[in-house]
């Protein structure tokens, strides 16, 4: 019975998905979207060809995606904020169909300006925005630019909204660049031609780009990027660490609520003794910057806090289930 439960929940998901998608953003095998831009072409081209059906988690994450936004435009609308438009459509009026769909435009009619807010909803708030983050906003500022001739793109922001314990973190200081949007528009013409060329009958593998995402991709399993060989002796080896991840989990969850419990306890009777032990509350203080007041200064000298930033790599071991 819970199998079943569990098909028919996930097949209703999927239908829904597609309804809205088809409802809200069209056709998406006629033109390239913001995000079909700052991804891989090659998943790019192959979803517009081959629509993937995704699994259940896939599903709910879109859809916590769009609980975002009606959550943020439910607290707008609560603050008093009247001068927002949601879904906002934006076209490139040149030969490639480039659309793109924004979450947030604000208006100032007084002077004749618009700003640009994009709403994610990860798993985990990261330290800095992602770049197909970033690249999206940019193009969507440069669209809106295009269409609205008569207004200035003055700025545009993301903010990324946590549904567990992280809450919401504002990235903003971008404003538009017209040599990055011009990059976007030739990477999208590019894209658009091996699309062509492949639904013509060139079968010739698309551009591949590995990128942080590249786990997620439902084409992941053939791509040439990551061909891997069966190696059989290292079976117990894995299965091993997966057991000590699952377990470090279970540990650190309960290692959290002993910590609060003890903490509970401290702050009602004072430093204890037990078990050999001195317990009591220590607190630290640490520094942070305060990055958006910062960035409020940089853009009275015409810079903003995205002009310092800079990109660093580490590696890691990644494990996946295989397709």
């Amino acid at each position: 019975m819970s199998d079943q439960l569990m098909l028919t929940l996930q097949a209703a998901l999927q239908q829904f998905a597609q309804e809205q998608s088809v409802a809200t953003l069209g056709d998406r095998a006629t033109y390239l979207g913001a995000s079909d831009i700052g991804a891989c072409p090659r998943k790019t081209i192959l979803s517009k060809l081959h629509p993937p059906e995704n699994d259940l988690i896939t599903l709910l994450r879109q859809r916590r995606g769009h609980m975002a936004e009606e959550v943020i435009a439910t607290a707008f609308t609560v603050a008093g904020f009247t001068n927002f438009k949601r879904q906002t459509e934006v076209r490139f009026a040149g030969d490639t169909p480039v659309m793109a769909h924004l979450d947030f435009v604000f208006v100032s009619e007084s002077r004749k300006s618009l700003a640009v807010l994009e709403v994610k909803s990860p798993e985990k708030i990261p330290d800095y925005p992602y770049g197909a983050w970033e690249t999206q906003l940019y193009l969507q500022m440069g669209l809106l630019a295009d269409s609205f001739p008569g207004y200035t793109v003055e700025k545009g922001a993301i903010l990324a909204v946590n549904f567990g314990d992280q809450g919401m973190r504002l990235f903003n200081g971008y404003m538009p660049q017209t040599i990055i949007y011009q990059g976007l528009i030739n990477r999208a013409e590019g894209i658009w031609q091996q699309y062509q060329a492949y639904c013509a009958g060139d079968l010739t593998t698309p551009v591949m780009e590995i990128g942080p995402l590249c786990g997620y991709c439902p084409f992941l399993k053939d791509c040439p990027k990551f061909e891997a060989e069966e190696v059989r002796e290292l079976t117990e080896t894995v299965e091993i660490l997966l057991e000590l991840q699952h377990q470090q989990k279970d540990l650190e969850a309960e290692l959290s609520l002993r910590k609060g419990n003890l903490l509970a306890i401290i702050d009602q009777r004072g430093p204890l003794k037990a078990y050999g032990h001195l317990l009591r509350k220590a607190v630290r203080t640490r520094k942070s910057l305060d990055t958006d007041q910062l960035d409020q200064f940089l853009q009275g000298y015409g810079h903003s806090l995205a002009d310092f930033q800079k990109s660093s790599s580490y590696a890691f071991l990644e494990v996946k289930k295989a397709a």
